[in-house]
């Protein structure tokens, strides 16, 4: 780069970074807004296996989920058993003993105030149950 200072003109050695730059910040740009898109999962309908397949002679594994719902009357549904809060609270780890579930999904109805979500929430949370969903209607 020649800068030109009065009647002189003087070769400048220095780097012009200010285009890599400019790239750099589109290329993170970029990344930023098409990384949340490669995570999602797409919703398939895997087919069923035929008749004596292998797939058939693998024994059924137990269910490694569940699933807690919450209806507007601040009732906590666990296997389309209504429960008061203070008594799901209280027999939920009696409930779930024989399933062991490593993820829990939450099913709450539109209405349900936040704070009733969060308060599940955080109780799951206390009885050491890290993986929790939320489940929706997709439209």
């Amino acid at each position: 780069m020649i800068k030109v200072i009065g009647d002189q003109k003087k070769i400048v050695s220095e780097i012009n970074i200010t285009p890599l730059v400019d790239t750099l910040l589109v290329l993170l740009i970029i990344f930023m807004v098409t990384a949340p898109a490669m995570t999602r999962s797409v919703g398939i309908e895997l087919p069923q296996p035929k008749n004596g397949s292998a797939a058939e002679k693998i024994p059924q594994e137990k269910k490694n989920f569940a699933v807690v719902g919450i209806n507007t009357k601040n009732q906590f549904i666990y296997e389309e058993i209504e429960y008061a809060p203070e008594e799901f609270f209280q027999s939920f780890p009696k409930l779930i003993e024989d399933v062991e579930p490593e993820k829990i999904f939450l099913h709450a109805d539109k209405k349900v105030m936040y704070e009733q979500i969060i308060e599940l929430m955080t109780f799951l949370q206390s009885q050491g149950h890290g993986k929790i969903g939320l489940v929706f209607q997709e439209k």
